[in-house]
């Protein structure tokens, strides 16, 4: 019947495994990580919701001659455009540019908005005693032009049709600048995928297709490619997330096994405690998959710190083992207060961190504190019993316990914790406390080919490296309108005032309602002169084929009727200029700007654009104002956590002095923290500020543990080391091991998080073992003296 029982409980487990394991997805978007109540967030949010394009690839090419720029480009063109299984298209020019007549519906539509007087003017400009002077005008023109937008479009616009084009910068803003740097040896093409991509796996994949047909191509030498554009960024984070969480723990485990037989030398304990360890983790990650949205890039970290710290507790329980003599559930009774104790406040830490606006730490103190939840249960519940038939061993095998009691040990531990106090002081009265960073750059992958291809797309085409972005959303057009209107008086001021050097607002490229039904009616009957139009061309020089785009801009006008404005044109040369431009998404209405701020007026500008459906949206704008917002939250988190740990402790130690004692620990292994902090050059990011709240309830373990034993053998220093030296020392190496895997990790922030924490975590293991024993025997001297 037992077997029965334990049969059905391994089907159920695989059962939810699977179920849980099968969810597991990455979430790319940094964003995710941040609090969604600051504006600068919210608006790189609807950047990302309305203008970004997730299957649209951008591929740069890069050569020292503009011949073999141009040579490479044609090539991948040509070779991906034979891919239409994976490539529904390849744009390598702009698509106007061998035939300006596919403009004719923009032409038409911004011929639409004009205002009622401009059209006026065109009406005046094909009246019948105007049209022949016009077209000679226009032929005038066509042989004195050397710009290459006039000359392209001057032979099919006799009529000035397009006027709205070359007087405005439409070709500074779209044409030329996303396709060929001026000297030529830049190009970019654009790649549409032949499908959505549903998980990060398939975007994977699909890059790998994409770079492999590339790779096939036969480009000059010296040609160098890059991948950039949301399929990239998708494939580049996620990627390396999921090789740094399974590296991670893989390490983890790893470190774990080497420091467990270095200690103890047996083979049964560490095969028993390698495969909870792996049981934990499935079922934590299956918890994950479950309750959990997806894993963020600050999620990786999960795996390397849960596993960290859940072996804390099977080290305690096998310790407890060496010496027990007594049934299973008498070992249990023994363990129970102790992990009970820690397991608590350490999962009460991370959970804490839900107090956090930040989405992301939220995520990683849900998994952390749902894994030590795991983990304590399984090394109390199923590792004691398997704990509990190990052989047993009395104190001259264990050399630890003879190592960690040992007078010299202890005299130079305290030596060595008090010097790195010294230096830790000196650190923080010299340098200061660390300086806080939350530029861009934490939250930026250390090696990314999709950032650096877009890097040196910024450089060479855009030399945007300083913008920033206005982002206008509204239920509907007209509202966007009114607030693009609002926003260009803003703007005209700030550039009156300094604030900003120049502005590129969607304003122009708007559908304004008045204009569009003042025009439509007087516009749709041109189709009727066209006869009229086509002899005065044909006498005046042009041939018949220099009608067709003023043709099809009078057709288009007929076609739209009776329409009801606001009219947007469709057709692929319209979608592909304003893609950048107008957004129609998730009920919603976007319209995108560019403006370039004076150094330093950022925030002068951010205050005088503060409207309603008005965002700015920058990188730095974003630092900025997680600078001024996050340390607060931090510390009203810092002081909830504290309270709570408080809390735990006066139930658990029922004394104010040991309670005391605890703060004032905690309280020296910060301070040491930033001291050594400033002497190797590390710098708070929010990433790492985490840091804090985890060595609030990963750390105090070691103080909690020995001040149990303590109050438990009468403040007996040599006793409570013997008992637990060893393993405080073990759990802090694993912990350490776990918090430092990540150091390695592609994410510059999250690497940062392993360092400071494994760092902290050292510190408090020192600390606890060799000064919080003396400092309460002394306390303890002088309340009897």
């Amino acid at each position: 019947m037992r077997k029965i029982r334990a049969a059905g409980l391994v089907v159920l487990l695989l059962v939810f495994l699977y179920a849980g394991l099968s969810h597991i997805s990455f979430d790319v978007d940094v964003l995710r990580l941040l609090p969604t109540n600051l504006r600068a967030v919210r608006g790189l949010s609807l950047f990302l919701q309305h203008f970004s394009l997730p299957n649209e690839l951008i591929v740069t090419v890069t050569a020292e001659r503009a011949k073999e720029a141009e040579s490479a480009t044609e090539s991948i063109a040509g070779a991906l455009r034979s891919r239409n299984t994976i490539v529904r298209q390849v744009v390598s020019e702009p698509p106007w540019e061998k035939n300006p007549v596919q403009l004719s519906e923009f032409v038409a539509w911004l011929v639409l908005n004009e205002t009622p007087a401009e059209s006026d003017a065109l009406l005046a400009r094909i009246a019948p005693g105007q049209a022949a002077r016009t077209a000679q005008e226009t032929l005038e023109k066509l042989s004195e032009t050397i710009s290459p937008q006039e000359l392209a479009l001057l032979g099919y616009d006799p009529f000035g049709l397009t006027l709205p084009l070359t007087t405005g910068d439409f070709f500074s803003q779209t044409a030329q600048s996303e396709f060929s740097s001026a000297d030529g040896k830049f190009r970019v093409l654009y790649v549409e995928g032949a499908r959505r991509f549903r998980t990060y796996r398939d975007n994977i994949s699909w890059i790998r297709e994409i770079r492999a047909t590339i790779s096939q191509t036969h480009l000059p030498t010296g040609v160098k490619v890059g991948l950039t554009g949301e399929p990239a960024f998708v494939a580049d984070i996620s990627g390396s997330m999921q090789f740094d969480m399974c590296s991670s723990g893989f390490v983890t485990m790893l470190l774990i096994g080497i420091i467990f037989w270095l200690c103890y030398h047996r083979h049964g304990p560490l095969r028993d405690l390698m495969t909870m360890l792996i049981v934990i983790f499935l079922v934590s990650l299956a918890f994950a998959g479950l309750f959990l949205p997806q894993l963020t890039v600050i999620g990786v970290g999960f795996a390397s710190i849960m596993i960290g710290l859940s072996v804390d507790y099977g080290y305690f329980v096998y310790q407890r083992s060496l010496s027990h003599h007594g049934s299973v559930r008498v070992l249990q009774k023994d363990c129970l207060q102790n992990i009970l104790w820690t397991s608590g406040t350490t999962a009460a830490a991370f959970f804490a961190l839900n107090l956090s606006s930040l989405p992301g730490l939220s995520q990683l103190g849900n998994l952390v504190g749902i894994g030590v939840l795991v983990g304590a249960t399984v090394m109390l519940g199923v590792f004691a019993q398997i704990a509990a038939r190990y052989p047993k061993t009395d104190d001259r095998g264990n050399w630890g316990k003879r190592f960690f009691t040992s007078p010299g040990f202890v005299r130079a531990g305290i030596w060595f914790t008090l010097a790195l106090l010294g230096i830790a002081t000196v650190g923080l009265i010299w340098k200061g406390p660390p300086r806080a960073d939350f530029s861009a750059r934490t939250l930026r992958p250390r090696k990314s080919g999709a950032y650096d291809a877009m890097d040196q797309l910024t450089a060479r085409l855009t030399n945007d490296a300083d913008f920033v972005s206005l982002i206008v959303t509204g239920p509907d057009d007209e509202t966007v309108r009114q607030r693009l209107e609002w926003a260009d008086a803003r703007l005209h001021a700030a550039k009156a005032q300094g604030l900003v050097t120049s502005y590129r607002s969607a304003l122009p490229l708007w559908p304004s309602v008045k204009n569009q039904t003042c025009n439509l009616p007087r516009l749709r009957g041109l189709v009727n002169e066209l006869p009229r139009l086509q002899q005065v061309v044909l006498a005046n020089g042009f041939t018949e084929e220099s009608l067709g785009l003023t043709r099809n801009v009078f057709q288009q006008f007929a076609q739209w009727g009776e329409r009801k404005p606001p009219i947007w044109p469709e057709n692929p040369a319209s979608h592909w200029i304003l893609r950048r431009v107008a957004s129609h998404r998730d009920a919603q209405v976007a319209a995108l700007g560019l403006l370039h701020p004076v150094p330093g007026k950022h925030q002068a500008l951010a205050n005088l654009l503060q409207g309603e459906g008005v965002y700015l949206a920058s990188w730095g704008l974003l630092g900025d104002e997680l600078l001024r917002e996050i340390p607060k939250e931090f510390l009203q988190t810092i002081v909830g956590l504290v309270s709570l740990v408080l809390l735990i402790l006066a139930i658990a130690f029922r004394s104010l002095r040991d309670v005391g004692l605890f703060v004032g620990i905690t309280a020296l292994v910060l301070a040491t923290l930033a001291g050594v902090m400033s002497l190797l050059g590390m710098t708070w990011n929010f990433f790492n500020l985490a840091a804090i709240l985890l060595l609030l309830g990963t750390g105090t373990d070691y103080s909690i543990l020995l001040l149990l034993e303590l109050r438990r053998n009468g403040g007996d220093a040599v006793a409570a080391r013997a008992t637990l030296g060893q393993v405080i020392v073990l759990c802090a190496a694993s912990a350490s091991a776990g918090f430092g895997s990540i150091t390695w990790a592609n994410n510059r922030g999250l690497a940062s998080l392993g360092q400071t924490c494994a760092l902290g975590l050292v510190i408090d293991a020192l600390i606890s073992i060799f000064l919080l024993p003396e400092a309460r025997r002394w306390l303890m001297n002088r309340s009897h003296a």
